[in-house]
């Protein structure tokens, strides 16, 4: 029995909704529950294996979202492209992306070719910010209920996509990935993804050259310092090369994955998840159930985003009694369940 239930469940009913429209950049994609081919389908009894570069632990608790934290420090590691396609492995979050560039293509065109970055920067803006409503998923938890983290995730994917692609190196480097790209052939498959032939590892080297000189530059402009989410160094470019590994897998033999894998230093990334001892806490921002894994200092809780400080132990709301674990390094918050402003000692 559930003694602590949050109060906006217990407010008056609100009037009944009207359906949403659905935007036609997302109309026809696969949802979570459709049937796909087993190629396609993601494994949930895999956790992806990730060491954390800020204190070293290795994950060892499966993630529920696509931004994967340490289980101990709560620094940000990987990035899951399975779990931001809702277990479908089909690629929704790059089709929606691609689907909102379409009708601004020749305008951002125009813009790379008289060198404005002021307009692509506005044409860019106005994509992202569509993206990460249309998915959620992608990105940090955070970004669903923390409007300033969410404005400044959108800012920092913004001048990553101008740096890179304002660059004129970057600029003759994308005509060669459009060539190699159009030289790729879909070879279908009774029952599974189709697969790739053509000309697919020099793509692969080639986009690993373009995310090395575009992180490069991102870290030396002081773009990287942007990123809300403060990952330790090396962990950006990684979570590319996750993404671009993770998109290309289904549609590659079992020896080519692994070909792809050891050349992006990502062999062996999934493993079976191991039965861990864990501890129980309570998210002093939203409510949500934490488990944690023993010796954990700061998590992340994936309901609302926000690092938990586990150490510090849970302090009980005045009011209401309910446990509550408070975010980094805040001492005083409304109690999610009574809305009680309450304080640590």
């Amino acid at each position: 029995m559930a003694f602590f239930k949050k109060r906006d469940r217990d407010a008056e009913p609100a009037a009944a909704p009207t359906a949403p429209s659905v935007p036609s950049v997302v109309a026809d994609l696969p949802t979570a529950g459709d049937a796909l081919p087993a190629s396609l389908a993601a494994h949930s009894e895999f956790v992806k294996r990730a060491s954390c570069a800020r204190c070293g632990a290795d994950k060892r608790l499966p993630s529920t979202t696509a931004y994967l934290y340490c289980d101990f420090c709560g620094a940000l590691v990987d990035y899951d492209f399975r779990i931001a396609n809702a277990d479908t492995n089909a690629g929704i979050t790059n089709t929606v992306y691609h689907r909102l560039v379409a009708p601004l293509q020749g305008a951002m065109v125009q813009a790379k070719v008289t060198g404005d970055r002021d307009a692509y920067r506005e044409l860019q803006l106005e994509v992202f910010r569509q993206w990460v409503d249309l998915c959620p998923q992608a990105v940090s938890p955070r970004a669903k209920t923390d409007l300033a983290f969410r404005q400044r995730l959108v800012a920092y994917l913004v001048e990553s996509a101008v740096t890179k692609d304002m660059d004129p190196q970057q600029q003759q480097l994308d005509v060669e990935m459009g060539a190699l790209v159009s030289s790729l052939e879909r070879i279908a498959t009774p029952g599974g993804a189709w697969m790739v032939a053509g000309q697919f590892w020099p793509m692969a080297a080639l986009f690993k050259h373009q995310m090395e000189l575009a992180y490069a530059t991102i870290r030396d402009t002081g773009v990287a310092a942007m990123d809300p989410d403060d990952p330790p160094p090396g962990v950006a470019i990684r979570m590319e090369y996750s993404t671009f590994c993770q998109g290309w897998l289904p549609h590659l033999s079992a020896e080519d994955g692994q070909r792809l894998l050891a050349e992006f230093g990502l062999t062996g990334d999934y493993t079976k998840v191991v039965p861990q001892p864990t501890e129980a806490h309570r998210c002093g921002s939203c409510g949500a159930d934490l488990r944690s894994v023993v010796g954990a200092r700061v998590i992340v809780c994936e309901s609302c985003g926000f690092q938990i400080d586990i150490a510090g132990g849970p302090v009980p709301c005045r009011s209401c009694g309910a446990p509550l674990t408070y975010p980094v390094a805040v001492n005083r918050l409304n109690c999610p369940f009574c809305k009680a402003e309450t304080a640590r000692v």
